[in-house]
C-alpha cells in the first residue's frame, strides 16, 4: 500500500513475513543480549562518616538490596549513597547485576564492561573506575558514561544491548549540580 499526501510527500508501508530476512537483526540476538540483567547507578557523597543511604524508601523503590547495601559497606566506603537510576534488560531473575558508584563528574567518556553472569561493582576512584571483584567474568557489551552535551553537569549512560549493537537504553545518570 502506498499514501501520498496533497504537499509531495509519500510513504511506504510494507507488511513483513515472519521470515523475513530483515527481521534477523531482532528475532536472532546474540547469547550475551539474552543474558538477563540489573544495573542501577549510586551518587557517593562524601563524608567521613559511617556510609548510610540518603533515602531508604528510594533504595528499595530503585530494586536495591540490603544485600547491596552491605556489599558497598563491605569497600570501606564513607559518606551517603544516593541512588540515582536503575535499568534492566531482560526478565528477573537476574543473571547480572551491576551497581556503578560515582563520587564526581567524568573529565571524558567511559565504557564499563557489563558482567557475564555474576555481580560487579564499578567504583570511581579519582578518574579511574574500579571492578569490584576485579577478576569478575565480563562481556564485550558495555555500559557507556558520558557528559551530557547540553549540560555539563549531567551524566548521561547508556546500556548496550550487545556489542557492536546500536540499540540499547539509557538517560541521565547522575547530576552533580545537586551533589552537595
Amino acid at each position: 500500500m502506498s499514501c501520498h499526501s496533497d504537499v509531495g510527500n509519500s510513504f511506504t508501508i510494507e507488511e513483513l513475513e515472519k521470515d523475513d530476512p530483515r527481521l534477523k537483526e531482532f528475532l536472532e540476538m546474540p547469547d550475551e543480549a539474552q543474558q538477563p540483567s540489573f544495573h542501577a547507578t549510586i551518587q557517593l557523597m562524601a563524608g567521613s562518616d559511617e556510609l548510610e543511604i540518603e533515602n531508604g524508601d528510594s533504595w528499595r523503590a530503585f530494586n536495591l538490596t540490603d544485600q547491596d547495601f552491605r556489599h558497598l559497606q563491605s569497600l570501606r566506603l564513607k559518606g551517603k549513597l544516593r541512588v540515582t537510576g536503575w535499568g534492566t534488560s531482560g526478565y528477573a531473575p537476574f543473571k547480572a547485576r551491576t551497581l556503578i558508584v560515582a563520587r564526581h563528574q567524568i573529565k571524558k567518556s567511559v565504557d564499563l564492561p557489563q558482567p557475564d553472569n555474576c555481580e560487579v561493582v564499578y567504583l570511581q576512584v579519582g578518574d579511574e573506575w574500579q571492578k569490584v571483584p576485579s577478576n569478575a567474568p565480563v562481556l564485550r557489551r558495555r555500559f557507556r558514561l558520558s557528559i551530557d552535551p547540553a549540560n555539563d553537569k549531567l551524566t548521561n549512560m547508556w546500556a548496550e544491548v550487545y556489542f557492536g549493537s546500536t540499540t540499547g537504553g539509557g538517560g541521565g545518570a547522575f547530576n552533580w549540580e545537586r551533589a552537595g
